[in-house]
C-alpha cells in the first residue's frame, strides 16, 4: 500500500485523532509532498545512535543501566499426579498434551512449555514469601567467574506443590486421558540478577529529522509476555510506571515480526 493510499485510508476513520504513518527505511519526496496534502505526518523509526544528546533534546532523563532481578529454580525435578492415570508412568516432555475433550491443549502445547509455564508460576508466587525474602535482604550478590554479567545468591532447597487442576490439562496414559491435578516442584531456589544491554530507539518525525519520542528497551528476564514501560513526558518531573500484559495471539505476533532497521553508522 502506497503512502498515498494510507492517507487516504486514514481519513476515512475519523475517530482517529492523530494521523500518522510510520516507517523503518524513511519516504521519497514524493511521498512527503502526498502526506503533507493529506494533513498526514510522517515518523520514521531508527536505531538511536546518540542517546544522551537527543534525550536532552527531549528534556528526558538516560537510563544509565538495567538489571533484572528475579528469583529462579535450579537443580530442580518435577513429579507429575494424575490420579485417573496408572499408579507410576512416565511421560515424554516432547509429547502434546490435551484438553478434556481430547483436542491439543490450547495454551500448552508440549509437556516442555507447560513446565516452564509452572517454574515461573511457582516463582511468582514464593518471591515475596519467606525464605526467599530473607535470603534476598541478608546474602549480598557474588558474581559467577564464568559470566560476570550474572550475579546470584546461595540456592537453598525448596518443595513447592501446585494445584494445576483448572488448567484443564490431560495427559494420554496408556491410550487414555488423565488430567494433572498437582505439580510438585523439588529443588533449589536462587535469586539471579543480570545486566541488561539497553537498546535504544527514537522515532523523527519527516521531513525536519526532529525527534518526536524516545526508547529505551531491555529483555524483561522471563517469557511470560509483560513488558514494564518507564514514561518521561518532556518538561515534566512526574514518571509513569505501567506493567503490559501481552496475550498469547499479541505475543505469537511479535515472534514473527521482522523489522529490518538501519544498520549502524561506522
Amino acid at each position: 500500500m502506497t503512502v498515498e493510499q494510507l492517507c487516504i485510508k486514514l481519513l476515512d476513520m475519523p475517530a482517529v485523532s492523530h494521523r500518522a504513518i510510520v516507517s523503518t527505511s524513511g519516504f521519497t519526496n514524493g511521498a512527503v509532498a502526498k502526506a503533507s496534502a493529506h494533513g498526514v505526518e510522517l515518523f520514521m523509526m531508527k536505531r538511536w545512535d546518540k542517546p544522551r544528546e537527543t534525550l536532552a533534546q527531549l528534556g528526558v532523563p538516560v537510563l544509565a543501566n538495567s538489571s533484572s532481578h528475579l528469583l529462579c529454580w535450579v537443580d530442580w525435578s518435577i513429579q507429575l499426579t494424575a490420579p485417573d492415570g496408572p499408579r507410576t508412568f512416565t511421560y515424554d516432555n516432547s509429547a502434546p498434551l490435551f484438553a478434556s475433550d481430547g483436542s491439543p491443549h490450547r495454551q500448552f502445547g508440549t509437556l516442555t512449555e507447560y513446565l516452564d509455564a509452572l517454574l515461573l508460576r511457582s516463582t511468582e508466587i514464593l518471591f515475596p514469601l519467606e525464605p526467599a525474602r530473607t535470603i534476598s535482604r541478608t546474602f549480598p550478590l557474588q558474581s559467577l567467574p564464568e559470566d560476570d554479567a550474572l550475579e546470584v545468591s546461595p540456592a537453598w532447597p525448596h518443595t513447592h506443590t501446585l494445584d494445576v487442576e483448572a488448567d484443564d490439562v490431560f495427559l494420554n496414559l496408556n491410550n487414555q486421558l488423565a488430567r494433572l491435578t498437582t505439580v510438585t516442584i523439588t529443588g533449589r531456589l536462587q535469586w539471579q540478577s543480570r545486566k541488561r544491554e539497553l537498546e535504544y530507539h527514537v522515532l523523527e518525525q519527516i521531513p525536519n529529522g526532529e525527534p518526536f519520542a524516545g526508547a529505551a528497551l531491555a529483555e524483561w528476564g522471563t517469557p511470560d509476555g509483560k513488558m514494564l514501560a518507564w514514561v518521561f513526558a518532556p518538561g515534566s518531573r512526574t514518571v509513569g510506571i505501567h506493567t503490559i500484559q501481552l496475550q498469547a495471539k499479541h505475543r505469537h505476533a511479535i515472534r514473527n515480526l521482522k523489522i529490518p532497521l538501519p544498520d549502524r553508522a561506522p
